[in-house]
C-alpha cells in the first residue's frame, strides 16, 4: 500500500538510540497518516508530531496507547503491540537527557538496589537492620549536611500557568493558598528521581527515592515500580523503600489494600502486608479499578466490569463493557463505549444498575473530589457538578485546558500539561488554578486523612456481598 501524500518525514533524529527506536516504531504505526491528519485527530499540533516521528521528542504514554489501539484493530496484535510500545516508550525515556530544571541532590539509594527481604511470609527487616549512612568526622558531616540541605529541594523555574479556563486568576493576580488537602508525588523526566511536594509552592519539591518508572498512592502507601519493574513501598522516609513484588501488568490501591495483576493477566492477588507474600484472589483481567468502593477488574475476554466481594475468587458482575470506569469517593461511573454518554452504577438498585448521569467525553477521572473528564476532542478539562439532588441531574462544567495526566485528590485535582513542563492544580474550594512545579514524567496523589469529603449528588447504601 502507497504511503499517503504529505511533506517527506525524514529519518529519526533523536539524541539516544532508544528515542529513535520509539520514533521507528511510532512512523510505522501511523505510516498512513500525514501529521496534518494526525493533528487534526488527536488535537496535537502538526510541530510536535513530526518532533515526535523523528525522535525529537518523546511521545507521551497515553498518547501512544491510544494510537496503538486506534491502529490495530486485531484484539491479540493489539496487547504484543501496546508491550512492545510500552517497552520502547520506557527505555526512551531512560535513555533521555537530564532535565536541566531539575537541581539534582545527593544519591538516595535506587530502587533497583534495595535489600530484598529475607523471605517471602517475614516481615521487612526491623529499623535497625537497614543500611545506614555513617558520616565520620565533625567537619565533613556539618558539610555534608549542609549540601543535603541545600540539594533536597526541587526548585522548577517559575512559568506562566496554562490554564486559561473558567476560575483561572489573571496575570499577576495573586491566588489564595489553602492547606494541602493531598500529597502529591510525581517522577522526574527520564525517571530520574521521585519528588514529593510539601503543599506550599512550586519550589517546594523533596527528592525521596531515584531510578522508577511509575507510581501508585493511597491509604495502603507509596508505591512506585523500579527500573526493574518490581514493585517498592515506600518507608516514610528520603531514600528509604524496600521491594514487595515482582512485576505486574497493573496494580490498584483500593481502600487499605494493595492488589496486584500478574505480569501474564491470569490472575489477581493481594498483598498481605510484609515482604514479597501475595494471595490469589481471581482470575484473568485486562485492568484493575481501585477506590474507595473497592476494587473492580475488567475481563480479559469481553471488557465487562466485576466487583471484588472480599473473598478470593468471588467477584459480582457489575456492568458490561465500556471505554473506561472511574471511581469517586461514592460511585462508580463508566463511559459507554461510543463515549457519547456517562453512566453512574447504583449497587443497591441491580433492576436499573445504571442510569444516565452525564454527556459526551473522552476519558474519565475519580477521587474523592468528585468525577472529572475530557471533552470529546480532549481538548478541555470538565468537573461534573450536581444541579440538584437527582443523580441524574448533572452537567459537565469546564475548569481549564486537559493535559497529559490527570489525578484527583480530596478537595482539587492535579493537571500534568501536555508537554509534561507544567503541574497545575485545581482547587474546588476556589475554583482557582495555580502552578506548583514540572516538568515531570508522571503523577500520584493521595488524599490526605479528613473527616469530610465532597458532597456527590447521588445516595449510596451499603454494599452487599453476592456470591456468584
Amino acid at each position: 500500500m502507497n504511503r499517503r501524500a504529505g511533506r517527506p518525514q525524514g529519518g529519526p533524529k533523536g539524541s539516544t538510540n532508544e528515542a529513535n527506536a520509539l520514533a521507528e516504531f511510532l512512523l510505522t504505526l501511523t505510516r498512513e497518516m500525514t501529521v496534518r491528519e494526525l493533528a487534526g485527530r488527536y488535537h496535537v499540533g502538526k510541530t510536535l508530531w513530526g518532533e515526535y516521528r523523528t525522535g525529537q521528542k518523546i511521545i507521551p504514554l497515553e498518547l501512544l496507547r491510544r494510537l496503538v489501539r486506534d491502529h490495530t484493530p486485531d484484539e491479540r496484535t493489539r496487547e504484543t503491540r501496546l508491550e512492545t510500545a510500552e517497552r520502547l516508550h520506557a527505555a526512551a525515556l531512560e535513555g533521555a537527557p537530564h532535565a536541566p530544571s531539575i537541581t539534582e541532590p545527593a544519591p538516595a539509594p535506587d530502587l533497583a538496589m534495595a535489600p530484598e527481604p529475607a523471605a517471602a511470609t517475614e516481615p521487612a527487616p526491623a529499623a535497625g537492620g537497614r543500611r545506614r549512612l555513617t558520616l565520620i568526622g565533625g567537619g565533613t558531616a556539618i558539610a555534608l549536611l549542609a549540601l543535603l540541605v541545600l540539594l533536597l529541594v526541587w526548585r522548577p523555574a517559575n512559568v506562566a500557568s496554562i490554564a486559561d479556563g473558567p476560575g483561572t486568576p489573571d496575570a499577576g493576580g495573586a491566588t489564595a493558598v489553602l492547606p494541602a488537602s493531598t500529597e502529591v508525588f510525581t517522577i522526574a523526566p527520564g525517571g530520574r528521581g521521585i519528588f514529593q511536594w510539601d503543599g506550599e509552592n512550586a519550589a517546594g519539591w523533596t527528592k525521596i527515592g531515584d531510578s522508577a518508572r511509575q507510581l501508585w498512592a493511597g491509604s495502603a502507601g507509596l508505591f512506585a515500580t523500579g527500573m526493574d519493574n518490581k514493585l517498592y513501598l515506600y518507608e516514610g522516609r528520603p531514600g528509604r523503600w524496600h521491594p514487595i513484588s515482582e512485576p505486574g501488568a497493573d496494580f490498584a490501591v483500593a481502600g487499605s489494600h494493595l492488589y496486584r495483576l500478574a505480569a501474564d493477566r491470569q490472575s489477581i492477588h493481594i498483598w498481605n502486608g510484609r515482604g514479597m507474600s501475595w494471595t490469589r484472589i481471581g482470575g484473568s483481567a485486562a485492568r484493575l479499578y481501585g477506590g474507595e468502593l473497592g476494587l473492580f477488574a475488567i475481563a480479559l475476554k469481553d471488557g465487562s466490569i466485576f466487583r471484588y466481594t472480599g473473598r478470593p475468587d468471588q467477584w459480582t458482575f457489575t456492568g458490561s463493557a465500556g471505554a473506561t470506569f472511574a471511581l469517586t469517593g461514592k460511585h462508580l461511573y463508566g463511559l459507554i463505549p461510543n463515549r457519547t454518554a456517562v453512566t453512574l452504577w447504583l449497587d443497591e438498585q441491580p433492576r436499573v444498575a445504571w442510569i444516565h448521569a452525564a454527556g459526551p467525553a473522552g476519558d474519565l477521572y475519580g477521587g474523592l473530589a468528585g468525577l472529572f473528564s475530557t471533552d470529546p476532542a480532549q481538548e478541555r478539562l470538565r468537573v461534573l457538578m450536581a444541579l440538584g439532588t437527582d443523580p441524574a441531574n448533572q452537567s459537565w462544567q469546564d475548569i481549564g485546558p486537559a493535559g497529559a495526566e490527570v489525578r484527583v485528590g480530596r478537595r482539587d485535582v492535579y493537571v500534568l500539561s501536555k508537554d509534561r513542563s507544567e503541574i497545575l492544580c485545581w482547587s474546588r474550594d476556589t475554583g482557582t488554578w495555580r502552578r506548583i512545579g514540572g516538568p515531570a514524567q508522571t503523577l500520584a496523589v493521595r488524599p490526605t486523612p479528613s473527616t469530610s469529603t465532597i458532597p456527590e449528588s447521588g445516595t449510596r447504601q451499603p454494599s452487599r456481598s453476592v456470591q456468584p
